[in-house]
């Protein structure tokens, strides 16, 4: 098949159209990008895969089942930076990190281990799953050491627990002086 007469294929079946359609269906950033990429094909494996997947998919939500991808980024700049020796993360690009990790570990929990109440063969999802590292050494690592509110807990090492003692320990007072406050 010519580039032309796919080229025209795709303006007459309306494939733009049909992919900013698409991506207002999108909850993350992530997603609306991959969407953005989807070109017309004509790779009959390819296709046969993404009907299987779709399929799944409805069933997968028909069956009651329920999952959030929204706040899913683009974590290739922070990997990378997180790979360059002597570079440091900032607490909110690790809990971010650790975020996604949760993320795609919940996923590859819910693929690998459907609910019974799904009707269907569920081989591409579980294909898929099996492409997800397993993040619960990792998860295990940093869990209950970054709290919500982006701060890490007194708990996350035990010498962080020491600081933290020695400074509720400490008490300031204003001293009448033009030297301000002075620790007792």
């Amino acid at each position: 098949m010519s580039a032309t007469f796919r080229d025209s294929s795709s303006r007459v079946l309306e494939f733009d159209q049909f992919r900013d359609l698409l991506a207002a269906y999108i909850g993350s950033s992530l997603g609306k990008v991959r969407v953005s990429k989807l070109a017309p094909t004509t790779d009959r494996d390819w296709i046969v895969r993404q009907q299987q997947l779709a399929e799944e998919a409805r069933q997968f939500y028909a069956a009651g089942g329920r999952f959030e991808f929204s706040g899913l980024f683009d974590a290739h700049s922070l990997l990378a930076k997180s790979r360059i020796a002597g570079a440091v993360l900032e607490l909110d690009e690790l809990r971010d990190l650790v975020l996604m990790a949760d993320k795609a570990a919940e996923w590859r929990e819910v693929a690998l281990n459907p609910s019974d109440s799904i009707r269907v063969e569920w081989n591409a999802m579980s294909e898929l799953a099996q492409t997800i590292a397993d993040f619960a050494p990792l998860l295990r690592y940093f869990s209950n050491k970054i709290l919500p509110d982006g701060t890490l807990d007194d708990r996350a090492s035990p010498e962080l627990s020491r600081i933290r003692r020695k400074q509720q320990g400490l008490h300031w007072t204003v001293m009448p002086s033009k030297t301000g406050a002075f620790p007792r």
